[in-house]
């Protein structure tokens, strides 16, 4: 089961929040019910201490008998771990994270950290945002990128060294070494479909960040 978690930090875009139509269930965190109202999207469930909900989206989400976990404000986990147990519950095989990026920069890293949590599961997790792609890929996977010709992308190594090897880039090494006080495999262009990094050694975080359009371009229709 694909479940989608919305968090409170920048509003998904609308390409992005159509992603939540794979998910079987939906999980709002707080204010991330903003944005499904927005769109029509109904959650299955709103969890946080609600401090960032608007009153129209609770009237929206009690309308709609949507179930709400409201937790206190004093508190020492966050409104995302909180949503991220409730997520658990559900039994899932895939995550996908919106609003994860922008707000804070603590923030934003602890919501790297809830990827990170899923991945440790092994399940397959992404968090999506800001034209990105964030995820956790260890030794042993691969990560296969369809449709991403110009795209950027970054791997670093993150708990220590790692090896990987890229095929469909611009720097495409065999097995490189990647060490985790390092920068190196930022920047790299994707320069073919199918683009493929496989992990031999360690855990990578894998970023990647769609292609920038040209200047007057207009975006591609929704498919």
């Amino acid at each position: 089961m694909r479940v989608g978690l919305v968090l409170g930090g920048d509003a998904p875009s609308a390409t992005d929040l159509r992603l939540l139509d794979s998910c079987e269930k939906i999980i709002a965190c707080d204010a991330g019910a903003h944005a499904l109202l927005q769109s029509q999207r109904r959650p299955d469930l709103i969890v946080g201490d609600l401090d960032s909900l608007d009153p129209e989206t609770f009237k929206w989400a009690d309308a709609l008998d949507v179930e709400i976990q409201r937790h206190p404000e004093k508190k020492d986990r966050t409104d995302g771990e909180l949503a991220l147990d409730a997520m658990f519950q559900l039994a899932p095989t895939a995550v996908l994270i919106l609003g994860g990026h922008g707000g804070r920069s603590a923030m934003f890293l602890a919501n790297l950290r809830l990827l990170r949590r899923c991945h440790e599961k092994g399940l397959e997790a992404v968090m999506v945002g800001n034209g990105e792609s964030v995820r956790f890929v260890s030794g042993g996977g691969e990560l296969n990128l369809v449709g991403r010709t110009g795209a950027t992308l970054n791997v670093l190594a993150m708990d220590g060294p790692a090896v990987v090897s890229m095929t469909g880039t611009e720097w495409a090494p065999d097995e490189v070494a990647l060490e985790p006080r390092e920068a190196r495999g930022v920047s790299n262009a994707i320069t073919a479909d199918g683009a493929r990094i496989r992990v031999h050694k360690g855990t990578v975080l894998v970023v990647t960040e769609q292609a920038k359009r040209a200047a007057g371009a207009r975006p591609p229709a929704p498919s």
